[in-house]
């Protein structure tokens, strides 16, 4: 285009900015955006986010995104409610919640309508560090201002609810978001399950798990582990196995996390012939064992060698 005389527009530089982004290759495109200005082709809002995603995506440090932000408002670009939620989700991925909530608050100030994208990373972050009242307070806050929430915004709540014990609160939730005519996805369900699953209420969760596509929701690979989790842990190898077998002549196929269950299911169970077929089976499949596999099959074996000890003293 440049050797034929012709001049790329924004779009066109927004776009190559964009694929070089994506492809990892930040230098590039940071060295790209610096010759807009040669090609007397302006930087617009859309070029500025695409550098800044580009910038979390790449693990660049944060201090670089938020320099980023700096310049544009320097070069008489205004941010969009985009800007902020691309910072926003990228600074609560790094761990940097109070910057952050700095910058929801600072979205608010300049009048952008609440964004739902922000609002869950920022809700799930809290959830993350525990700081559940918080979480709480900014769900509500979004329900005030949107007058109802996404499926997504109401997922992650369900999931910290469910995880720090506040489970009638969690039921509680998705009933209220099927009243106001948010359709649950299989987000949604998953977070539920994964509750009633930590809260040993293995009835519920297999009852939300016949009735996801009865309400137009398919299950997926991970409703599918959440279960057998459960059973893992409160039903023993037998019905975990049952379940592990109808799964490999079903749609959905066990993955590794599936493996790694109901190995670690055998191996408490002290059963390790079955166990070690398994892990055959699993290795021939490609699959790798995880951390928590080991330590189940090392406290198994530990557990057994303490017993014969004690039998033999």
């Amino acid at each position: 285009m440049l050797k034929d005389d012709y001049k790329p527009d924004v779009v066109l530089m927004n776009n190559l900015i964009n694929i070089l982004g994506r492809s990892g290759r930040l230098k590039d495109a940071i060295e790209l955006f610096d010759e807009m200005k040669l090609l007397n082709c302006t930087p617009n809002v859309v070029t500025y986010n695409t550098i800044i995603k580009s910038l979390f995506e790449a693990k660049a440090p944060p201090s670089e995104a938020s320099s980023w932000l700096e310049r544009m408002k320097k070069d008489g670009v205004v941010p969009s409610s985009f800007t902020y939620s691309i910072l926003i989700d990228g600074f609560c991925k790094t761990n940097r919640v109070e910057k952050a909530l700095l910058l929801l608050e600072e979205m608010d100030e300049k009048g952008f309508p609440p964004c739902p994208a922000a609002y869950c990373s920022l809700i799930n972050s809290l959830g993350k560090a525990k700081r559940y009242e918080a979480a709480n307070e900014l769900f509500q806050e979004l329900k005030e201002n949107c007058g109802s929430s996404s499926a997504r915004v109401y997922a992650v709540m369900i999931k910290h609810f469910g995880k720090c014990g506040r489970f009638n609160e969690a039921i509680g939730l998705f009933n209220e978001m099927k009243k106001l005519g948010c359709i649950p996805d299989v987000y949604t369900y998953n977070a539920l399950m994964t509750g009633m699953v930590r809260a040993d209420m293995m009835d519920g969760a297999f009852t939300l798990f016949r009735t996801m596509e009865e309400n137009g929701c398919t299950t997926d690979i991970n409703s599918h582990n959440i279960i057998l989790n459960g059973l893992a842990r409160t039903g023993g190898p037998k019905r975990a196995m049952e379940m592990f077998e109808k799964m490999k002549t079903s749609t959905i196929k066990p993955d590794a996390v599936s493996y790694n269950t109901v190995l670690g299911c055998l191996s408490r169970a002290g059963l390790f012939e079955e166990a070690a077929k398994l892990m055959k089976e699993m290795s021939s499949k490609g699959f790798e064992y995880d951390l928590i596999t080991y330590s189940s099959i090392l406290e198994a074996v530990g557990k057994v060698d303490e017993d014969c000890n004690m039998v033999g003293s």
